[in-house]
């Protein structure tokens, strides 16, 4: 697991939380910092299926670190997802609602 950030001792840390209906709900919750537009923390939940179900917690894990891109975000979820099942998104609607998750902070 991923350890919490702690927004005190970044100051461009930037929380967002943002749900999305595609063909089930996702929930991103997504701490980036502003200045290298980089996820430090990620949170996916919903009532979408994911088989392994473990994968969640890996994509969640392996995703900090990433430049928000959605190319590089893509890239990354297909790496993790291409054996896997999935119901209620996709690779695509996924990578998206993270990038509109660091697009909220604009507004």
């Amino acid at each position: 697991m991923v350890p919490p950030i702690n927004r005190q001792n970044n100051p461009n840390s930037m929380s967002v939380k943002r749900y999305f209906k595609f063909e089930k709900m996702v929930c991103v919750d997504l701490v980036f910092d502003k200045s290298t537009d980089t996820i430090q923390s990620v949170k996916i939940t919903g009532d979408f299926f994911l088989h392994p179900e473990e994968t969640i917690d890996l994509i969640e894990s392996e995703i900090v670190g990433t430049k928000l891109e959605k190319d590089l975000i893509k890239k990354k979820l297909e790496s993790l997802l291409s054996c896997c099942e999935l119901y209620g998104f996709s690779i695509d609607s996924l990578s998206d609602a993270i990038i509109k998750c660091k697009e909220a902070d604009s507004h």
